[in-house]
């Protein structure tokens, strides 16, 4: 290929057949690759669109860095092909950060966004292979929204840099970084909004570094009385570091209501449980059952019909009945529109009313966030860097006792390498060693950290090694000694 060249991938029963700007080149079993010459070149498709990421007015056809493949799995669906896009690990996070966090946000904000994206990419490699894909992530909310060169921007680019090769562990493994928009102050348990099993809520679940946390400054609010909860959930709430006075989040604070037909027409049979009766006849009554421990969230609403009684269970599906406008309304801080049926969080408080005739007539509900209210706050991120935190101080505060560094990897019997950033040139390699005799560890190219196996015997072994670091970028060697045995390794540099 030269610049500038258009060629095209057809996919039939028969195979696939590429054509270019002189016709026809052939007929292939496929898959078909397409791989540039420099790293710097990069392939734009012609057949898709993607938001333009400066203006948002327009849809573009993305560019994209690295190899372009076009395959099929084995549950790629009949007469389809994927359109795979192999890509170095820091190239993706690049494709990732502003899509995922407005390029606007603090550059700490943006970090802490690039850290926790370059986690979710190496934890989940191979999590759609594994179902028959031939990829690993979608560039979809279904993974992380990934638009390719396209979309990157000077301060998604920085904070790509800042971190470079950084992630968030717990023990020793990559944790699930789950984040969302917003979450109005107040963070909330894993167990209670993606609950495992399904049928038990709350869940069985519960990982110690997803902990519902207060997202402020001064002392957390007593959500231990109604109120309380109504005092922090009701008004808006300054303080907090995700609210629309410190960050401009219009969802921090909101307010709905939402009429008793609504609430019927909103009852689909994956929504509720059904304790007596059926689903028929009006709405007369709606009280909340249970919270969510950490953010006293509403966590179980009973419904109550002129023919039956259900339950709702659950963020997604009160988030559903509860969550989602039913008319457009201004914002309670701003005066843009939030259109009607637009889902934001399963609320906090849920006042019923009634006509002069006391017949139930709907209920007003409010409450904070936009997003599942899991992890970390994009919104909380950003006031917290305004607030002047580092990046490896924000992803701590909302996951709970995690390390900050280099991600894990194995080594066994054969050198491994790995560059990353130390921001401030602190660093202390965690060793996990099993049955390893002896590591040489060779710093920066200037000094060498040796090991026996007396070193190696606890379970887990770290050396502080700052003063062989520097800020910026640095890199170690790992030489196992011998061909018995492995080990996990990662350097924590916060």
């Amino acid at each position: 290929m030269s610049p500038g060249q258009t060629f095209e991938v057809r996919y039939s029963a028969a195979g696939y057949t590429v054509s270019g700007p002189t016709g026809m080149l052939g007929a292939y079993a496929g898959p078909i690759g397409f791989s540039p010459t420099d790293r710097e070149n990069l392939f734009t498709v012609e057949s898709i669109g993607r938001v333009n990421n400066v203006t948002y007015a327009s849809y573009l056809a993305p560019q994209y860095h690295g190899t372009m493949e076009v395959a099929r799995g084995t549950a790629t669906a009949a007469g389809k092909v994927n359109l795979v896009n192999i890509v170095a690990l820091e190239d993706y996070v690049r494709g990732v950060v502003v899509n995922e966090s407005p390029a606007f946000f603090a550059v700490e904000a943006l970090k802490a966004q690039a850290t926790a994206a370059r986690g979710y990419a190496v934890a989940n490699i191979g999590a759609f292979q594994r179902q028959g894909y031939p990829f690993d992530l979608v560039d979809s909310p279904a993974s992380q929204v990934y638009r390719g060169a396209t979309s990157e921007q000077p301060a998604g680019n920085e904070a790509a840099r800042g971190t470079r090769a950084l992630v968030a562990s717990y023990q020793g493994k990559i944790i699930t970084a789950f984040y969302s928009s917003s979450m109005g102050g107040h963070t909330e348990n894993v167990e209670w909004v993606f609950n495992e099993p399904n049928t038990s809520f709350p869940g069985t679940n519960a990982i110690p570094y997803l902990r519902g946390i207060y997202d402020g400054e001064g002392p957390a609010p007593d959500l231990s009385t109604k109120e309380g909860m109504a005092a922090f959930w009701t008004t808006p709430q300054p303080q907090t570091y995700d609210s629309c006075e410190r960050t401009g989040n219009r969802f921090a604070r909101w307010r709905m209501e939402i009429p008793a037909a609504r609430i019927k027409a909103r009852l689909t049979p994956d929504v509720y449980s059904l304790v007596s009766g059926t689903v028929s006849g009006d709405v007369t009554s709606v009280e909340v059952l249970q919270r969510m421990t950490a953010s006293q969230r509403v966590g179980v609403t009973r419904i109550t019909l002129t023919g039956g009684v259900v339950d709702v269970k659950g963020w997604r599906n009160n988030r559903t009945v509860f969550g989602t406008t039913a008319q457009r309304a201004p914002a309670i801080c701003s005066s843009r529109i939030t259109p009607a049926g637009f889902p934001l969080d399963n609320p906090s408080v849920i006042v019923p009313t009634y006509d002069s005739d006391n017949t139930f007539t709907g209920v007003i509900t409010s409450g904070g966030g936009f997003g599942h209210n899991v992890g970390m706050s994009q919104y909380g991120a950003h006031g917290r860097g305004l607030a002047g935190q580092p990046f490896t101080q924000i992803l701590k505060a909302y996951y709970t006792g995690v390390d900050i560094g280099s991600y894990p990897i194995d080594i066994s019997g054969f050198v491994a390498r790995q560059e990353f950033v130390s921001p401030s040139g602190e660093g202390t390699p965690e060793i996990r060693p099993r049955g390893l005799k002896g590591l040489r560890v060779h710093i920066n190219e200037t000094h060498d950290l040796v090991l026996g196996s007396d070193d190696l015997a606890a379970e887990v072994v770290r050396i502080d090694i700052g003063e062989h670091l520097q800020p910026g970028a640095n890199s170690i060697q790992y030489n196992p000694v011998g061909k018995d045995g492995s080990a996990t390794v990662l350097v924590i540099v916060d």
